[in-house]
């Protein structure tokens, strides 16, 4: 995918399962845009809004389908996803990718609104501990990055790797409002690079130095070069609270670890863009959304494609379904 600016106008969000439901609910409210909600659990798809979409993908009675069985499903209801998002410029999806709902719809609404709209995907993933999660999570970022325009990545493994004291539920709430912050800025701006992105943050901070000190700290988790980001956005939340000379710092900073000292070409490109949203507590938090290398921590969570080159694998474009058959009249060969 070659790099160009992805304009984002006349958008429609989408939240897939549990943790997407809830994120593009809150972004949709944050950027005054229509909301279709998708799930196979109808609790996900209780909202504030009577305008949002609601679309419940019925398990048929199965307790716990897999996610070929569950994407088999979403195939039935794949018309009235198409006309619920169909209309508009733009397309935002938000999935976990460690939940069954993410991995197996995803991929799949990623697919068809990318044949009549822009298509920026969400993607969290997975904690390391979750090893049954860990490669259908990498199988199905894959075909996000494959079906979308530009792709943002929150690691919550990352994130706890770094604050090891978080219960799980913690780190959930810092990197879901992470999402909300960075992507409702994003879609105000109306551009994004046609990249895959990898999104850091931090715990809530005294200070701006120590918010981007566990932000990068966050970031080297995925990758283990950090020459191979060449281009980061600084995203300053409640930036009217902030020193002047400590956004010069941090920027002065960031742009010293990626090789970029704003006079020399072939650098990385750092850039800062300031929100004066408020802050909870009435501090600032930062955010560093940095262009991800060709090879990140998840491309180690599917095996096989660092095997296997894209160009040998059979039917990638056709998403593997478990679908219904029947052997009721199976002859005997005896």
């Amino acid at each position: 995918m070659g790099t160009a600016d992805v304009i984002l106008k006349d958008s429609v969000v989408v939240g897939i399962g549990g943790a997407g439901t809830k994120i593009a609910s809150l972004v949709a409210s944050s950027i005054k845009c229509s909301c279709v909600l998708i799930s196979n659990d109808k609790r996900d798809l209780v909202s504030d809004s009577n305008e949002y979409t609601s679309i419940f993908v019925d398990s048929q009675g199965w307790m716990n389908p897999s996610s070929y069985r569950l994407r088999s499903l979403a195939q039935i209801k794949l018309k009235e996803i198409t006309e619920a998002i169909s209309g508009f410029s733009s397309v935002i999806v938000f999935a976990n990718l460690a939940g069954k709902a993410g991995t197996a719809i995803a991929p799949l609404v990623c697919k068809e609104a990318r044949e009549f709209a822009t298509v920026l995907s969400v993607a969290i993933m997975p904690f390391r501990f979750e090893k049954e999660r860990i490669f259908q999570s990498g199988v199905a970022l894959q075909r996000l990055r494959d079906f979308s325009h530009a792709t943002i990545i929150i690691d919550n493994d990352a994130f706890l790797e770094n604050n090891p004291e978080f219960s799980s539920q913690d780190c959930y709430e810092i990197t879901n409002r992470a999402l909300v912050e960075v992507v409702s800025l994003v879609c105000t701006g109306n551009r994004i690079q046609s990249e895959t992105h990898l999104l850091a943050t931090s715990k809530d901070c005294i200070s701006v130095e120590h918010s981007i000190r566990d932000s990068i700290s966050m970031l080297y988790g995925d990758i283990s070069n950090p020459n191979d980001v060449k281009r980061t956005v600084l995203y300053v939340v409640g930036a009217e609270n902030a020193p002047l000379g400590s956004l010069n710092n941090i920027f002065n900073a960031v742009g010293s670890i990626f090789g970029s000292d704003g006079r020399h070409e072939g650098k990385a490109d750092v850039t800062m863009s300031l929100s004066s949203s408020p802050v909870s507590n009435g501090g600032t938090r930062v955010h560093l959304l940095a262009s991800a290398p060709q090879k990140t921590r998840f491309d180690r969570y599917d095996p096989l494609s660092e095997i296997i080159p894209k160009e040998s694998r059979l039917d990638w474009d056709e998403l593997e379904c478990c679908l219904d058959t029947s052997i009721d009249n199976l002859v005997s060969m005896e």
